[in-house]
């Protein structure tokens, strides 16, 4: 028994040796040798029963068995019938290999007539035989790539864990494409068992062998007969069909799959390289379409600069730290953070991409004045992307000092040093919550946007050379963030519920990482300074839908297997988020997913003051009423909602 067990350890390893050094398909080569060398047995073969048959021997052998091996030769290489992969033969494949071998049976004739001339001797031609050794030929090779075929797909059945059944969206040759290769691909673990139409006029009809479904109930009982509950679609039909095209699927049950395929649009469409079939995304269904960065419109502006990324350990800062050091020749890039071990965690990353920016980071706190002259002292940054800011609207309704002395205080510090040590662009990254704030988070980030505004303003009115360009970003809620609503959500569905939201007409907007850093990039990259920019943040999401979504994309029924509960607006929020104020307009840029907001401008020497000796109380950590009552007092428009500071409103 042991023995037997150690032999077969043997042959597995001699066959993962082979596979390693020849791979997964047969070289071209091999097959082409091979077909050759079944021709000459088949010839021999047919040769020895003719003369059987004839009782004579036949002259000329060894010459018409060079003729049949050269001809041959020549129609398999020029139909390519060794190109295709054997367990794979298609019909076009059996077509190709008919022609050479009818052609090569033709070009025989032609040179065994040519040569019974030349020679004056008849019988060294043969009408019939050519043509019986092309069809037996034919026959022969067919066979042997049909029992390779089968052999194989035996092999892999055993091999391979059962396939789960799928139905493939239909909208177009490409499904057919995907199809035919789940089909082949059995370690995959899919097999297409139907098409469901985009078009509900193509239901009733067959492709590929597969049959088109109406969309009613004959779907479910066929999905039930067949044991299916996935649907696999193009990663890119996500953004052509309308996302509530999908929500009825879920709706059902089904398990969402997209995939993403490179194909060969050639004379005939086919896979190039295996799909990748992933689980669809919350961030898919978001309504909206993928912002791609224009890197070649602002890749001048990184070349050989050093760039000062703020708040870098953060979801934020994180990802457009990876996009500039991915995309760009920096010159060096500094990732300042307090929070060690997410910095950590980052740096690790790049240094593991091996990235060919350096990097370097620093634990630091943006309020510390004395810590941030050190850096910018010896860093001397040409690029500032600060995104370091306290965010959760709740916490920061009971630490508003921490709000102000970081969000306020930090901002400040950091855009006066950049003035000083002559930094060239200083992009802050803001947010939806600073427009009509009705919480304390949301006001100290609406400070900050009207300093770095008024101080540029102040630059240009005191006819300053070279201006440090103070821009703004604002956008709305981000997908998958540090303290966004969904990996609540994801935590709670897999304990089983119940989802929490605060109210069941909350809407927000969202949009993914990478998007809203992509967008930073290019809008403060291409801003000329004092810009506010907004961004394109799609439709508004109400987020007790959103909740339903996520819990049906787990496979669950909300209200039946996930609870959803309503726990009432938290201190600080309202029901819905504003991009833009309503005395404030727009005005749009070359990209139309970017904007430009009017706002009211504010005098510098006016408002310093005012900032300065509210981050002075800040950071004496007065009573939290005091402080948001100056907070108040520079922004009128901040009116509390749900929160004890109402009462000074």
């Amino acid at each position: 028994m042991i023995r037997r067990m150690e032999m077969k350890k043997i042959v597995r390893n001699l066959e993962h040796r082979l596979r390693e050094k020849l791979g997964n398909y047969a070289p071209r080569w091999a097959i082409y040798l091979f077909d050759l060398a079944c021709t000459a047995v088949m010839f021999s073969l047919l040769w020895v029963l003719r003369d059987l048959v004839l009782e004579e021997r036949q002259p000329f052998f060894m010459c018409h068995l060079g003729l049949a091996l050269l001809t041959y030769a020549g129609t398999s290489y020029l139909f390519k019938t060794f190109h295709g992969v054997l367990r794979f033969s298609s019909a076009r494949d059996l077509g190709k290999l008919f022609c050479a071998c009818t052609s090569g049976s033709f070009a025989w004739l032609v040179i065994s007539a040519a040569g019974a001339l030349i020679i004056n001797d008849p019988r060294f031609f043969s009408f019939w035989f050519p043509l019986i050794v092309a069809t037996v030929m034919f026959l022969t090779l067919l066979t042997v790539r049909l029992i390779v075929r089968i052999v194989y797909e035996s092999y892999e059945q055993n091999e391979t864990a059962s396939r789960s059944n799928v139905f493939v969206l239909y909208s177009g040759p490409e499904a057919v494409t995907l199809a035919t290769y789940l089909v082949k691909n059995i370690a995959s673990g899919y097999k297409p068992v139907a098409f469901l139409p985009v078009d509900p006029g193509l239901a009733g009809n067959t492709i590929a062998g597969l049959p088109i479904l109406a969309p009613d109930n004959g779907v479910k009982v066929f999905a039930q007969k067949n044991n299916v509950t996935s649907i696999v679609m193009f990663a890119e039909q996500l953004d052509k069909l309308p996302k509530n095209f999908y929500e009825q699927f879920m709706t059902d049950g089904y398990e969402l799959l997209k995939v993403s395929m490179v194909l060969d649009s050639g004379k005939e469409t086919q896979v190039m390289g295996a799909p990748r079939i992933d689980k669809i995304n919350i961030d898919d269904l978001l309504g909206r379409n993928t912002i791609v960065l224009d890197k070649d419109r602002i890749k001048d502006t990184f070349e050989d600069q050093t760039v000062l990324i703020t708040g870098a350990a953060g979801s934020i800062g994180a990802e457009i730290t990876r996009q500039i050091t991915r995309h760009f020749r920096c010159r060096e890039v500094i990732l300042l953070d307090q929070a060690e071990t997410p910095l950590n965690d980052l740096w690790l990353e790049l240094q593991g991409e091996k990235v060919l920016v350096p990097v370097k980071p620093i634990i630091a706190n943006v309020a510390n004045p004395v810590k941030m002259r050190q850096v910018f002292d010896i860093a001397r940054p040409n690029i500032v992307f600060h995104a370091a800011a306290y965010k959760h609207v709740p916490m920061m309704e009971f630490h508003p000092s921490a709000a102000v002395a970081t969000n306020l205080g930090g901002t400040k510090i950091l855009a006066d040093l950049s003035i000083e040590y002559g930094v060239k662009r200083f992009v802050m990254i803001s947010t939806d919550k600073a427009v009509n704030p009705t919480n304390v988070m949301g006001a100290s980030k609406r400070a900050a946007e009207i300093y770095i505004q008024s101080l540029f303003l102040e630059q240009l009115r005191n006819g300053a050379k070279n201006t440090t360009q103070f821009v703004t970003t604002r956008f709305g809620n981000v997908l998958g963030s540090n303290g966004s609503v969904v990996p609540l959500f994801k935590r709670q569905i897999a304990r089983g519920g119940p989802v929490t939201v605060t109210h069941r007409n909350v809407i927000r907007y969202f949009m993914t990482i990478p998007e809203a850093c992509s967008l930073v990039l290019e809008a403060g990259c291409t801003g000329q300074g004092g810009e506010i920019y907004l961004f394109n943040m799609g439709d508004a999401v109400r987020i007790y839908d959103l909740a339903e979504k996520m819990i049906r994309m787990a496979g669950k029924e909300p209200h039946k297997d996930i609870k959803i509960l309503e726990i009432g607006l938290r201190e600080g929020e309202k029901l819905y988020e504003e991009l833009l104020a309503k005395t404030e307009e727009t005005r749009p840029t070359y990209n139309s997913n970017i904007l430009i907001a009017n706002v009211r401008p504010y005098d510098y020497r006016e408002i310093q003051p005012q900032i300065e000796d509210l981050v002075t109380q800040a950071n004496l950590y007065v009573y939290p009423i005091e402080v948001v009552r100056k907070l108040k007092k520079l922004i009128p428009e901040f009116k509390s909602q749900n929160s004890k500071y109402a009462q000074l409103d």
